[in-house]
This record gives C-alpha cells, structure tokens and sequence, in this order.
C-alpha cells in the first residue's frame, strides 16, 4: 500500500489545495494508496482524506513541520511513502516513477538548475548560508525507514531551525544519506529543467504587482511549461496567475 502525504499549515493554502491534490493524484496513480494531510486545520477537507492532526506540542514553524513525517510511528500502514508540496501539479501517470525511483533512503528533487552550488555558513546573509541544490518539493521513500532523520533533529530542533532556512538545507547539511530524481522528471515553473533551460520560457511581462526573485524584477520572471514531463513544481514566487496554464490538470 502507497501512503500519500501532504502538509498544511497555517493560513497560506486552504482546503482547495489539499483537495486539488488529491484529485491529481487520483487521475495519475493507479496503485492502490491512502491519502493522508498532515493538519493544524482539517476544516472542508474532503472526507476521504485521512486526518493527521499537527498539536499544539508538536507544532513547528512552519515548513520544519515536515519533518515530522519521518517519525516511524508517524504512519503504521502501507509499505511506500509519497510527499509532495501543495503547490506541484502533476502532468502525467506517475506509476512506472514510484516503483522505479524508490530508494532505501530519502529520494529528493536534484535542482539541476542550480548546477552544484553548495555554500557554507560563512555570508552574512541567512538566505544565502548553507546553500545547496536538494528540493523537497517531492519525497519519495520506504515507510518507517527514515526514524534517524527525525531523531537527529529532534535531538536540537531550535539549533536547526536557527542555522538553516528549510529543510533542504537541513538534510543536506546535516549529512543525511539521500538520492535524487534523475533529470526531466521534475521541473520547475520559474528554473526550468536544468541551468541551460533557465530564462527559455514563456516571458509574462507588466504585471501589476511586482516581486524581486533572486534579482530579477517580477515583471521579467520568465515561466516554463513542458507537459512531457511528469511534475512541475512552484519554488519561488507562487502567485495565481502562474498557474493559468496548468488548469486542464486539476480541474
């Protein structure tokens, strides 16, 4: 059995998000799985969800509340674990993936756009310390396997909130043993495929509300689509209106 998990928090996505997932999922898994959201609001979640709820003692701000899906007893059914972010859209069946890219430990996203940057902890700026291209849009990894994950943080859980900004970097430099998706799997919506596919995309220009990513003006972000592929992810700015073109996936 294929255990399927999302996270929601706070008041940044509702319900519809966690629903459109499900529905996508639905449409391009056709192993048999349960559908779990793990929860400080459970309010309009479709009933066939399966409820996780995230307590007052075990609440962590915000995207460190991912963590705690590596606890082993954090589900006790099913064989495979699948996450994914709210805000990804699934393009195409992902059957022939989760049986092909499972691993015995955590499989993540390779941001290949970001070539093989690494940084340390030396800048001062806390946005660029501990940078590294692993993304945990997309999770994929034998249940009850990954305790030590979440033993090592749990270990000093304000340290690490405190040295690294998410969970990626946390993972990652913390050593912990990881894959990665091979290339032209998983894309990004404002990278692309890989460093060369950067800036290639579709160009949306004079946009009311601006927005500063990594330096470019929001009005010369430049967006991609490649339906061939089987997931798009929205790192970065995540506005409405990026997602005109992805419409025929989720509804």
């Amino acid at each position: 059995m294929l255990n399927i998990i999302c996270v929601k928090w706070g008041t940044k996505y509702s319900a519809d998000w966690v629903n459109r997932l499900l529905y996508m999922c639905s449409i391009n898994i056709s192993i048999s799985f349960n559908f779990y959201c793990y929860t400080d609001d459970s309010s309009d979640i479709d009933k066939k969800i399966k409820v996780i709820p995230i307590t007052t003692e075990d609440y962590y701000e915000g995207y460190w509340n991912k963590l705690c899906m590596f606890q082993e007893d954090f589900i006790d059914t099913g064989d495979i674990n699948l996450f994914f972010d709210l805000d990804v859209v699934i393009q195409n069946n992902l059957d022939n993936f989760i049986k092909e890219q499972l691993r015995d430990n955590l499989t993540m996203i390779r941001a290949y756009w970001k070539r093989d940057k690494v940084t340390d902890g030396s800048s001062p700026k806390f946005k660029e310390k501990w940078d590294m291209y692993a993304n945990s849009s997309v999770l994929l990894w034998k249940n009850k396997s990954l305790g030590y994950i979440w033993n090592h943080f749990d270990s000093n859980p304000d340290f690490f909130m405190t040295k690294y900004k998410g969970i990626d970097r946390f993972l990652f430099h913390e050593n912990m043993p990881l894959s990665f998706f091979p290339k032209r799997l998983i894309y990004s919506r404002i990278n692309g495929v890989d460093e060369t596919d950067f800036h290639k995309g579709k160009a949306f220009k004079n946009q009311v509300k601006r927005y500063d990513f990594e330096g470019i003006p929001f009005d010369n972000v430049v967006l991609h689509h490649h339906p061939e592929m089987l997931i798009c992810i929205f790192n970065g700015p995540s506005e409405d209106w990026m997602y005109e073109e992805f419409k025929q996936y989720y509804s």
